[in-house]
């Protein structure tokens, strides 16, 4: 079988060389391992039969070896589990490439099922409308806070300036397992404070069995399709595994996968800011139980997603000496458009607010309640397409002689995040004032009514209603479109020496690290190239279109209440060609650039020892690690005149102490315990980049934002003890509590981390806004997991192969950080939820497997604001289940279906509790509805 994986003609153009070789000649080559004999080569390599055992290895098919390399009778991969049982620190494992029963194709969705992670999604970007996870959280701590490594080496930056990695660029078709270590040993960076997330790529020493097999899919986006709007998709996999030589030393892995899926979304929220609902009583956050809507929004967003690539994995494997190679290939695009309506309050052009004037605010009638005036019908267009790429290639050898090892890996790995193009239009006119020929002083005003809190509804008379329901009306206001691009390129050496011992001191290892990271990035604001219509509130050379005169599909229904203005899905196309022809008319200064663009080189070397002790039962690890960062920039900075291109630079080193113990009294039970130190590395634009200025209230206040060379990492101190109990295959139950304590928290979330104080300048107010390093905080949590099969338990024959499993997560958070000079609070920690919990029930007997999974996060910080209240996400969950039935000894069908129950993807919140939807599209609440998957899984 040759099937080779298609790509579109106008993106192979941005492939790098290595990236376009490398998908075809593994496309050729699995194809051509589909014809290799096969037979021989798994009689070989099934392992000896083990007493007791059903089915030996030797009689199952290859379909039924490959099925027991991910399950054992529906119950968790025997090998993960040993694994985790074996390691001296807390980790845990998921198995990521059983797509018959699950819908999920991104990775980060499965990596929610382990104890104590959770997820979460870029919003700024629209990333929650596409229904996946992007970012995996351990302990729900910030996701800067976790080291993301791909066979146990850094990876790239993919999605942005943070120290995060975007997981949704991988695919279960190439990715093997997930593994989580939440107590790292000196061995491993010391800058991870959660711990460390590593993707791990298939060997063929990873299967009982040679194998050729082929994964495919059909997906069906429910929400989309009710909405008429795309909602199908599919995708191709093949891979195929291959172990040879005289002692089937050699072994060889090679796999290509191809997706495409398309999603809707809804949304709505209101459209500004909370107001206080009296006049002169302080700020919103003082206020938080008295808050007026100011205008509401409705948002439908369109994806198109697709992700391709490639997996190669050559492993030798003899006494003395082991080889080994890595690479791979991932792409990962989303074209993405939002289509918006919404009422804003607004007085316009000959238009009087009839309202007071106090300090220029007359939102506030005479009594001093609130009361705006002013109804504006709008639509507003924006796309967020994202273009994630990552190509990574790791060479290794491990030397055993004479009790002693020496092992010495490179790897260089180049990942590019990239929007093109994001353009935005808007349509905005006359406000309604309930006046002849709207003007003269207002009568009418927009008034929300938040009575249902996932539903903002305005209150409008019957006249407002007419008038905003006009597609007619307004034209379109403007158009412009900017682009956003970071590329990462890094390179690792890493080596180590060590030496097994026979006595209580079992082996002693040091070892090293050098990793160089260059960094380049360029980005340009909409703003910019604004291109001006000609409206009845701005000039410009000639009107624009109305909504109605565009092409597009005017939305039939949407979430529980359908807006009195429509909702009109506009023509991607027509949008394209618009900001083509008049956005590139506008000149956009080369200051402006300028501003724009960062080069950078960051370091880091590590050097570390570590010896393991062994006493009877107890095994003790203790290390140390040092670290070495260094990094610089070329960036531009400043505003004015004297504005120019600037060098700027650092080094910082950090000290790492850990003590790993596990006592293992039998083959049952394990008890763990930790003590580390670590820490986290500020991200790379809150060190260095360019100056940015903004203006509020018509120019007197201009706020002039920078990074802060000088911030110091965050620090950490961890402490870990578990008690783990091991029943035999299935069936374990494990429990651990955990404490950190942290010092120079920062507060990325935050809309000003640190305000260094005002000054007055020409009648303006200058506010000078760095990052900072704030107070310290503190985290505590208690875990527990388990899994059983029933029949096992009561001895059963009717509950053979049916079982229960699941994990929960508990913990209290604190931080006390620094919002300005003189507001000093005590919080939770951002992105950190107080509960998190898995619940499965699972049945696999003869050729049916069964799966039914249910995930649940509790109510999260997301956002730290100043005079606002903080943002929250509210508590989010999500029932999966899955079905497979092995047709044949070479065939396997599946159906799956993802948030069965069809609950929210998103739902933000002003304050803790429900009473206040979140503004604008970064908030409010959001559904994205369920997908249903059917997949055919083919072996030979």
């Amino acid at each position: 079988m040759f099937i080779a994986l298609p790509l579109p003609d106008f993106r192979q153009r941005r492939l790098r060389a290595p990236a376009r070789h490398l998908l075809c000649a593994t496309s050729a080559l699995v194809g051509a391992l589909a014809f290799a004999p096969v037979a021989a080569t798994a009689q070989a390599l099934a392992p000896a039969v083990e007493e007791g055992t059903p089915q030996s290895e030797a009689s199952r098919s290859i379909s039924e070896a490959l099925t027991g390399d991910i399950v054992v009778n529906g119950r968790r991969d025997r090998s993960a589990l040993s694994e985790e049982r074996s390691a001296i620190g807390v980790t845990d494992i998921v198995t990521t490439g059983d797509v018959a029963i699950n819908s999920q194709t991104n990775v980060t969705d499965l990596a929610r099922r382990l104890p104590g992670v959770s997820v979460a999604r870029d919003q700024g970007r629209n990333q929650s409308a596409t229904g996946e996870a992007q970012f995996a959280t351990i302990r729900g701590f910030d996701t800067g806070f976790n080291a993301y490594t791909l066979d146990g080496l850094r990876l790239p930056q993919t999605a942005g300036s943070s120290r995060a990695i975007s997981l949704n660029l991988f695919s279960p078709f190439a990715i093997g397992g997930l593994a989580v270590d939440k107590t790292p040993g000196a061995a491993k960076d010391a800058d991870a404070i959660a711990g460390i997330i590593d993707l791990r790529t298939p060997t063929a020493f990873d299967f009982s069995t040679s194998f050729t097999r082929a994964r495919v899919l059909a997906q069906g986006a429910d929400l989309a399709i009710d909405r008429e709007q795309q909602g199908w998709g599919g995708a191709i996999g093949l891979d195929a595994a291959r172990r040879f030589g005289a002692d089937h030393q050699f072994g060889l892995y090679l796999a290509g996968y191809y997706e495409e899926r398309a999603n809707a979304a809804e949304s709505t929220a209101v459209q500004n800011d909370y107001k206080t609902t009296r006049f002169g009583v302080g700020t919103a956050r003082a206020n938080a139980d008295a808050l007026s809507a100011d205008g509401v929004q409705w948002n439908f967003y369109n994806n198109a997603i697709k992700r391709y690539g490639a997996t190669g994995a050559l492993d030798v494997r003899t006494e003395p000496l082991d080889l080994y190679a890595r690479v791979n290939y991932a792409t990962y695009r989303n074209t993405n458009t939002m289509n918006q309506t919404a009422l804003r309050n607004e007085v316009t052009t000959g238009q009087t607010n009839p309202n007071p004037n106090r300090a220029g605010n007359r939102s506030y009638n005479a009594e001093g309640l609130y009361t705006p005036y002013g109804i504006n019908p709008a639509s507003y267009f924006r796309t967020e397409d994202i273009e994630q790429e990552l190509f990574s290639a790791q060479i290794g050898a491990r030397a055993h002689w004479n009790g002693f090892t020496a092992a010495l890996e490179g790897a260089y790995a180049d990942g590019r995040f990239d929007q093109p193009r994001r353009i935005e239009a808007a349509f905005r006119g006359i406000s309604y004032i309930g006046t002849p020929g709207q003007t003269g002083t207002a009568r009418e005003g927009l008034t929300v009514d938040l009575s249902d809190p996932k539903s903002p509804r305005p209150v409008l008379s019957p006249g407002a209603v007419g008038y905003v329901g006009s597609l007619d009306r307004p034209s379109q206001l403007y158009v412009q479109q900017g682009y956003d691009y970071l590329t990462e390129t890094k390179k690792t050496l890493r080596g180590s020496i060590g030496w097994d011992g026979t006595a209580i001191l079992r082996r002693l290892e040091v070892g090293g690290l050098y990793e160089d990271s260059d960094r380049t990035g360029r980005t340009l604001a909409p703003d910019a190239t604004r291109f001006r219509f000609q409206t009845p509130l701005q000039a410009g050379p000639f009107a624009g279109p109305t909504v109605n005169q565009y092409l597009g599909y005017v939305l039939k229904d949407f979430l529980d209440y359908y807006p009195p203005r429509a909702i009109k899905v506009l023509s991607r196309n027509q949008l394209d060609s618009q900001a083509a022809q008049f956005s590139a008319q506008v000149p956009v200064p080369a200051a402006t650039i300028n501003q724009g663009l960062l080069d950078g080189n960051e370091t880091r070397k590590a050097i570390y020892a570590s010896a393991t002790l062994e006493a009877g039962t107890f095994e003790i690890m203790p290390g140390i690690r040092y670290e070495d960062n260094a990094y610089s920039a070329r960036f531009w900075q400043g505003q004015d005149a004297t504005a120019r291109f600037v060098n700027g630079g650092r080094r910082y080193d950090h000290l790492d102490p850990s003590l790993l113990a596990a006592w293992r009294p039998n083959e049952h039970w394990v008890v763990r315990g930790a003590v580390r130190s670590s820490y986290a590395r500020p991200a790379f634009d809150q060190l260095a980049g360019p100056t940015r200025r903004s203006s509020e209230n018509g120019g007197t206040q201009v706020t002039i934002t920078e990074p802060n060379p000088d911030l110091k990492p965050v620090e950490a101190w961890s402490y870990d003890l578990g008690l783990e109990y091991y029943g035999g295959v299935g069936r374990y139950a494990q429990i651990a509590v955990y404490h950190k304590d942290l010092s120079n928290i920062l507060v990325p979330t935050g809309t000003r981390s640190f305000a260094q104080g005002s000054q007055q300048a020409g009648g303006q107010t200058i506010i000078l806004v760095r990052p900072a390093n704030g107070r310290g905080g503190k985290a505590t949590g208690i875990e527990a997991s388990g899994r059983f099969t029933l029949g096992d338990m009561v001895g059963s024959p009717m509950l053979q192969g049916l079982g229960i499993g699941g994990n929960v997560t508990w913990q209290h958070t604190e931080a006390t950080y620094r919002i300005a000079a003189n507001d000093i609070r005590t919080s939770r920690l951002p992105q950190a939820p107080d509960l998190i919990y898995n619940a499965e029930l699972f049945y696999a007997a003869g050729p049916v497997r069964a799966n039914l999974w249910y995930n649940r996060t509790s109510r999260i910080l997301t956002t730290v604001q100043d005079s606002q209240p903080d943002i929250y996400l509210q508590p989010v969950g999500e029932l999966n289940f899955g079905l497979a039935f092995a047709a044949t000894d070479h065939l396997e069908l599946g159906v799956s279906a993802r948030n069965l129950l069809d609950q929210h993807a998103l739902w933000a919140t002003v304050g803790e509790g429900e009473r206040y939807i979140a503004p604008d599209r970064a908030g409010g609440y959001m559904k994205t509805g369920r997908v249903f998957q059917f997949s055919l899984t083919m072996t030979m």
